[in-house]
């Protein structure tokens, strides 16, 4: 059960999301993976051991949307992109970096992860993709993609909704509700320990502004 007082030490992120549609529900959904990110360099700080912010698998179901919210420590955050089983889009030429403060739900917009999905299938259709991946590996698409994040202020009414839903679905998240500050962004990607395949957000990444070298790895889907 998820809590957040204005008190609290931790903060919530809020999305709104909008239905995968047939294409998700029939891989079983995906996930739509958020980490601690350093603005300065260019990278993120999460790793295997924590700083995700966890949404679940979302769109099981062709018309699955609504709110989902994930507990996250006070913090820089970014989205890192998209996954399906082994792969994924990444968003690595166009994120989206905010701030989550405690006590307070962070709302970000309205998701649609329509053409993350399109883009995927193509890729894995052309060849792009290889359509066989091993054991945990995830094969991504990089740099092109875009995220198709709609901010609050382009939402009507969105906070009555928002807070409404809170109020009937999550009434132990009593905080208050405010906008994501929402900066473009980019991140560098690495490659895996052997060097040999490129990983979204991975191992050994690049940190600009000589911020030294980086072992994260992608969560896996």
């Amino acid at each position: 059960m998820l809590k957040l007082e204005p008190t609290s030490d931790y903060g919530v992120i809020a999305i709104e999301v909008e239905p995968g549609g047939p294409m998700a529900s029939a891989n079983g959904g995906y996930r739509l993976n958020i980490g601690a990110f350093s603005p300065e360099a260019h990278a993120f700080n999460a790793n295997p051991f924590g700083g995700w912010a966890s949404l679940g698998v979302l769109g099981k179901t062709p018309t699955a949307g609504g709110y989902y919210l994930a507990k996250a420590k006070p913090g820089a955050y970014a989205l890192l992109g998209l996954s399906v089983k082994n792969w994924g889009v990444c968003y690595n030429g166009d994120s989206q970096t905010f701030e989550v403060k405690p006590g307070q739900v962070t709302f970000l917009g309205r998701y649609d992860p329509q053409p993350s999905l399109i883009d995927l299938s193509l890729a894995v259709q052309s060849g792009r993709l290889s359509s066989v991946a091993r054991g945990t590996d995830v094969l991504y698409i990089f740099d092109t993609p875009r995220l198709a994040l709609t901010p609050p202020a382009q939402l009507e009414s969105w906070r009555p909704a928002l807070e409404d839903w809170l109020k009937a679905e999550k009434p132990d998240v009593q905080a208050p509700v405010v906008v994501a500050d929402l900066t473009p962004t980019h991140f560098n990607t690495g490659r895996d320990a052997f060097g040999l395949q490129r990983i979204c957000g991975g191992y050994y990444a690049k940190h600009d502004k000589g911020a030294g070298p980086q072992a994260e790895k992608a969560p896996s889907p």
